[in-house]
């Protein structure tokens, strides 16, 4: 009952509507009419935002409950106006929350899940293990069709925000002569209607004026030269790996906004897993690449960029997943076929991640599949989408065999294919500009 209340309270507050406080920066109080700073006695609950370790004794003695929330909220940017609170657990110290509404969890929960996965078999495997590659991941609690509640990924900070989203991101310090992001972004918007070789052309008058900065991110961070070099390492084989197994789940809408930095160890966590299984490639303007490695990307790898330690962690990643093709294989067609989770594009979608405004470029993707009205098992599109997710399966399978255009590819000659297309200027010319390839 207690759960039931807490998850009504999550689920009212997620609709509650936030624009009268759009413009407010700073925390507004919650509304006295809001359940969620009502509810009393929450002793004996969970907090949903943390990880719960399987007890094979059953007990779980240790576990820290909700003493209360915060009477504050801020507002999250993006179209929705997602809601953070504060919740403080019975151990004294507070856990952010963002709190959703109208919009679908469940992929980015499904998602999560082979993440988890994922991080097993490269526990599993000696030299994946020793290199310690695993991908970071949130907790998310979809609590109905259209709301849900996320942990906070504390002490984070999006690449965007610390490239070029303010006077005092890096580009703006480092290179103050260099393009800004916004006239790039002018310049490639007005270079849409285009052809492929104007695109191109344009592209690289932008990468001329326009030079990448990242590598400053551990320099101004980590001023002990040992401290700097473990981090820079930390972060490398953090791109490698989330690259890697990004590419096998097809995982699109790689913007500047969806990847998170950790400033306190440099790792990478990956944000709004909304688009997945190669559904980027049927945008109106298709994704081109299988990860985001643009330069800047790479410069925070240091003098030998993608050479060395992100091509080997890469391979080693490739390896494990390609010597795990039964596990994944079958976790993802269980995910495919259930008939609660939508995770094909459709023209609304499509029309929110690619008709966002500039200011808007940010926003995370998020729809609801209420809104779609488009039951896959009502309208008889049933067969038309067994047919979507057959081949989705075999593009997987094909993936973790090495298959790419036609040709079967040893693991290091796949690897060395997909630096080779995530960092092409042809391809980085061709994506929307809301993805900002210059960056």
């Amino acid at each position: 009952v207690k759960v039931e209340a807490l998850c009504d309270a999550y689920i009212t507050l997620a609709n509650m509507n936030a624009t009268p406080w759009k413009t407010h920066r700073r925390g507004i109080n919650i509304p006295s009419d809001q359940p969620l700073i009502k509810l009393k006695n929450l002793e004996d609950v969970a907090v949903p935002t943390m990880e719960i370790k399987v007890d094979p004794s059953g007990k779980y003695e240790n576990l820290i409950t909700i003493r209360s929330f915060k009477s504050e909220f801020r507002l999250a940017g993006g179209v929705n106006l997602p809601k953070i609170i504060d919740c403080i657990g019975s151990d004294g110290q507070q856990r952010r929350q963002l709190v959703k509404g109208s919009d679908d969890l469940r992929q980015d929960a499904v998602m999560q899940q082979v993440f988890q996965m994922c991080n097993t078999l490269l526990q599993q495997d000696a030299d994946t293990r020793k290199r310690k590659l695993t991908i970071r991941r949130y907790k998310v609690v979809p609590l109905s069709q259209r709301s849900g509640v996320l942990e906070w990924c504390t002490g984070t900070i999006p690449l965007g925000e610390f490239l070029i989203n303010t006077d005092s991101s890096a580009h703006k310090r480092y290179r103050p002569q260099d393009y800004s992001s916004s006239y790039c972004q002018k310049k490639m918007l007005d270079a849409q209607k285009e052809d492929f070789e104007e695109k191109y052309t344009i592209f690289m008058d932008i990468c001329q004026n326009f030079q990448p900065v990242f590598r400053y991110f551990c320099m101004e961070r980590f001023l002990d030269p040992a401290v700097w070099f473990e981090k820079r390492l930390a972060y490398t084989r953090s791109v490698a790996t989330s690259s890697i197994v990004g590419y096998i789940l097809g995982l699109g809408d790689r913007h500047v906004q969806n990847i998170l930095l950790d400033e306190e160890s440099a790792e990478l966590v990956h944000i709004d897993l909304g688009v997945a299984f190669e559904q980027g490639k049927i945008l109106p303007t298709p994704e081109t690449v299988p990860f985001r490695l643009t330069r800047d990307i790479v410069d925070g790898m240091g003098i030998a960029g993608v050479e060395g330690v992100f091509r080997r962690c890469c391979e080693k990643t490739m390896n494990v997943m390609r010597n795990s093709q039964e596990a994944l294989l079958t976790i993802v067609e269980v995910l495919l076929y259930d008939p609660l989770f939508d995770w094909t594009m459709n023209p609304l979608k499509a029309l929110y991640l690619q008709q966002r405004s500039e200011d808007e470029a940010d926003v995370s993707s998020n729809f609801s599949s209420a809104d779609q009205g488009c039951n896959k098992k009502a309208n008889g599109e049933n067969q038309l989408f067994n047919k979507v997710a057959e081949r989705v399966l075999i593009r997987l399978q094909e993936k973790l065999k090495g298959m790419e255009e036609g040709t079967v590819l040893s693991v290091a000659g796949q690897v060395n294919f997909l630096i080779q297309q995530a960092m092409d200027p042809k391809n980085l010319s061709r994506l929307f500009p809301g993805w900002k390839p210059w960056v």
